[in-house]
């Protein structure tokens, strides 16, 4: 039995909401109520989108001590970081796993 005001969506529409939501810089709540879409359901597409992506391009610009170390960080969910201190491997990637969950 069909719940009342349900909509299934296509893939190409889905794909659509989860690509505007993550160029709009809105919060997903917000997001959501704009698209009249209910929360749930878009965190559930955004958990297919990103267990797609498995590899993460890295740009290294210049060379720089490790006193003058930066590193700008720019995740496809539109989240951006900018590092001014040395972080060990393990600390980069537990930060950007956790960059990625918000």
């Amino acid at each position: 039995m069909k719940k009342s005001g349900t909509r299934r969506y296509t893939q190409e529409e889905r794909m659509e909401m989860v690509r505007l939501y993550q160029q709009s810089g809105y919060s997903a709540s917000r997001c959501c109520k704009e698209m009249n879409l209910g929360y749930p359901t878009l965190r559930r597409w955004l958990g297919k989108a990103s267990a797609k992506v498995s590899l993460v391009e890295l740009v290294v610009e210049g060379k720089a001590s490790a006193e003058s170390l930066s590193m700008n960080i720019r995740l496809p969910n539109g989240i951006q970081c900018e590092l001014r201190s040395k972080l060990t491997s393990w600390e980069t990637i537990t930060l950007i796993r956790e960059l990625k969950g918000c």
